[in-house]
């Protein structure tokens, strides 16, 4: 079938999350056959990618050029539906999005919401106060009608959704590329030209550097581990590439997603140290699907990460990595060492981590699942 995926406020390629998902949905669901014209940013990322018979990128802008006007980037999606005459319109969800569901809505064909943030306000909510003064709560019933117009949604937890739209909700969770993500792509040329030293154990945080994603933890725990020659720390991603301050390792800056896999399976251990007090939104549960987390464990990685679900579904204590407690620097270091000095097992949970992605969180496992909702939306249509 023909699918319209818009996703206007993100930059494809990129080295967010968000373009990581958006070009691993696209590419995904064209593998299972189906055909993808897929709506983005114009405005800055890398070069444009290739279109191909099965996915063709549409690059679009808006004015003001900011984020909060993204709905008005309606008149051209509705005129690339126009052209392409899609069965069904996949829509990535933001909070002054709708473009996609508005453009479904009017051509009278199903829609499918991607939600991977809250639509509801979290317990002391700025924005719900400022919606309040309004009086009629304007953004909160814009993006409410968004929800209901949508003819199904996903998410990670039903707890981001409106309770009159958790019915209609499938739970889903984000992946790995586990062809791209592998321990075959493990090369000492890699661990050289990333400093760490001969026999070291390198230590990885991957990710956009946000309060919330523990960076400050991490660093903390390795100032204490400094004295460990045999110890080397790796950060990608933030803004600057420098030098570790304090510790032994660097920060490499804003890395191309099509260099990851090589980096990551140059390491030895993964690491997602989640404060999650740092993003109020977060109270509302754990919806952020981790993506350094599937992608550290699809290379062979056992992962340390903080004791709390979901995550704690995902990295079994044990088997595929180990948990700490929330913003415990001291925690961390424990597990750290523990895995740095024992390689056994390292390799151990390194291999059960790679299964369970391989198994149950691959970004075709993802597709599959999105293939047979968006199969299911067309069909009831045409009854």
């Amino acid at each position: 079938m023909n699918i319209l995926y818009v996703a206007s406020d993100q930059v494809v390629p990129g080295a967010t999350g968000g373009s990581v998902h958006v070009l691993e949905v696209a590419r995904g669901l064209a593998r299972l056959g189906h055909r993808l014209d897929v709506v983005v940013r114009r405005k800055g990322g890398g070069p444009p990618l290739d279109d191909d018979a099965s996915v063709r990128w549409h690059r679009v802008t808006w004015w003001p050029p900011h984020r909060f006007f993204r709905f008005r980037a309606r008149a051209a999606v509705a005129a690339i539906a126009a052209a392409t005459r899609p069965d069904v319109v996949m829509e990535r969800y933001y909070n002054f999005g709708g473009e996609g569901i508005a453009t479904a809505r009017a051509r009278g064909i199903p829609s499918l919401l991607e939600v991977n943030s809250p639509v509801v306000d979290h317990a002391g909510s700025l924005k719900a106060a400022v919606d309040a003064a309004m009086i009629v709560r304007p953004m909160r019933r814009y993006r409410e009608a968004m929800v209901r117009d949508a003819t199904a949604v996903v998410a990670p937890i039903p707890e981001i959704i409106p309770a009159f739209a958790r019915a209609r909700t499938e739970q889903v969770t984000w992946g790995a590329n586990v062809d791209a993500f592998t321990p075959g792509r493990r090369d000492p040329a890699v661990r050289k030209a990333l400093g760490v030293p001969p026999n070291a154990v390198a230590v990885l945080f991957s990710g956009s550097f946000r309060p919330w994603h523990g960076v400050h933890l991490l660093e903390d725990a390795a100032r204490r581990l400094r004295a460990r020659a045999d110890l080397y720390f790796v950060l990608a991603g933030g803004d600057v590439a420098s030098q570790g301050e304090g510790y032994r390792g660097r920060r490499l800056g804003t890395v191309p997603y099509d260099t990851m896999p090589a980096i990551v399976a140059a390491c030895d251990i993964g690491i997602a140290p989640y404060d999650p007090d740092r993003l109020p939104q977060l109270r509302l549960g754990f919806f952020w699907s981790p993506l350094k987390i599937f992608e550290y464990m699809a290379s062979g990685l056992p992962t340390i990460t903080v004791d709390r679900h979901p995550l704690r579904e995902l990295v079994r204590a044990g088997l595929e990595g180990m948990l700490v407690k929330e913003a415990d620097p001291a925690t961390l270091v424990d597990a750290i060492e523990r895995l740095a000095g024992d390689e056994p097992l390292r390799r151990r949970m390194g291999a059960s981590a790679r299964q369970r992605v391989v198994e149950r969180y691959s970004w075709d496992k993802h597709c599959g699942q999105l293939d047979l909702l968006l199969q299911r939306l067309v069909s009831e249509r045409r009854r």
